[in-house]
């Protein structure tokens, strides 16, 4: 008998033994997925009509703070909230009692970016005597500049009337923020090029008789400049010269040929990439009825392909698209205005989140709450690394609530 050979032969034998061993080892090893969950704590308690609020860091400490105009629909005052980590209400602070050429503040939409481009977050903010009052009357916009001890105004234009969304983008890559404006009541969008801080031209004033609400900019050619979709119409971006024609497209005709009264064409939009091929996605319902999907639009080659992810959610007021259990794919948030959908019959006014289970195709739903959500914002409001929500129940609720993202307290 060979020796060596008999020792190569028990050798190998043993060898995948060794390696099961090795892998069960391994496998033991691996930590379980912690659960995701939320708590829900009240911040605000004296809200009236808070159409318009948003949040964003503005007051210094690292911590989101809740930005709003009080009483949207007949007139109020600028203010934030200053966050705070600790449980209970949050101070109020007011930017400015009414606009610089006075009158009242309203609105649909309210955004925060750095405007000037000098690492702070400034304010937007519209002077109407609100939607409920006067519709048609003119809207002024003006920003307030955070100088960290006071709030400058600063005068951008007007648009005909009451402002359902306001959104900002570099439209031609100059290094400075332009804005949109989205109106209903003249059916109106209004892009305004940013020159500096107190010269703004409006370089498009378009009118279509389908325009409501529901707006989100993105690159959806990829071409490299920012895009709108505005109640389902894509106004693609010229270039440089913003004065030159945005060539439209019909991104989906359920979403702007609807008839009826003042909630036909009634939309809640969200724009993300989510793959990371330069071509922004579309997310889009209904926030005014019933009867409507949450859909999400991909551009396949020069066609957009539509996938369902919910068959049917009334009145949903609120949709953010962000990667809340932190595994690297982007999951849905999705609610519904209880004050709306009280008059359309429904029952139910669920609060979910469609967790992506990985291929942006299938999701698994998960109730967060069951009294609804109006304009709801989602950020990383502490900055631990795991995506909050700011919940207001409905257009006339007197309260709002954060919703507290605890995966990484959870270990996750």
């Amino acid at each position: 008998m060979n020796l060596k050979n008999t020792l190569r032969e028990f050798l190998i034998l043993l060898s995948p033994v060794i390696l099961i061993t090795s892998c069960a080892e391994k496998k033991e090893e691996v930590k379980p997925k912690n659960e995701l969950s939320f708590s829900s704590t009240k911040i605000i308690d004296s809200a009236q009509h808070w159409w318009a609020y948003t949040s964003k860091e503005i007051s210094g400490d690292s911590i989101a703070d809740l930005i709003f105009i009080h009483n949207n629909s007949s007139g109020g005052y600028l203010g934030y909230y200053e966050g705070q980590a600790e449980e209970g209400l949050w101070k109020k602070h007011i930017i400015a009692e009414k606009p610089m050429t006075g009158g009242l503040f309203a609105s649909g939409d309210l955004e925060s970016e750095d405007i000037d481009g000098d690492g702070d977050n400034d304010v937007i903010a519209v002077k109407h005597p609100g939607e409920w009052t006067d519709a048609g009357a003119e809207a002024e916009l003006f920003w307030y500049e955070n100088t960290s001890d006071a709030w400058l105004p600063h005068k951008i234009g007007s648009v005909p009337d009451a402002v359902k969304d306001i959104s900002f983008a570099d439209f031609d890559k100059d290094g400075r923020l332009d804005m949109s404006i989205l109106t209903f009541d003249e059916h109106t969008l209004s892009i305004f090029k940013q020159n500096n801080s107190d010269e703004w031209i409006r370089v498009q004033f378009i009118q279509n008789d389908v325009l409501h609400e529901g707006m989100g900019i993105g690159d959806f050619n990829g071409d490299g400049y920012q895009d709108i979709v505005a109640t389902g119409l894509l106004f693609y971006n010229p270039g440089a010269d913003l004065t030159q024609n945005w060539n439209v497209e019909n991104l989906d005709e359920q979403w702007n040929n609807q008839e009826g009264d003042w909630s036909r064409n009634g939309t809640k939009t969200f724009v993300t990439d989510i793959d990371g091929d330069g071509v922004s996605e579309i997310y889009m319902a209904h926030s005014e009825r019933a009867g409507y999907p949450l859909v999400r639009y991909k551009k396949e080659k020069n066609d957009w392909s539509k996938t369902i992810l919910k068959d049917s959610i009334a009145a949903c007021h609120t949709l953010q698209v962000y990667d809340f259990d932190n595994d690297g794919d982007l999951d849905v948030l999705a609610g519904v205005n209880k004050g709306r959908a009280v008059n359309l019959d429904q029952i139910s006014f669920n609060v979910s989140l469609l967790l992506n289970e990985g291929n942006d195709e299938d999701y698994k739903e998960m109730i967060l709450e069951d009294q609804g959500i109006y304009n709801g914002n989602a950020i990383d409001y502490d900055q631990d690394s795991d995506i909050d929500i700011f919940r207001y129940p409905d257009h006339e609720a007197t309260e709002l609530y954060l919703i507290k993202n605890n995966l990484l307290q959870n270990g996750g």
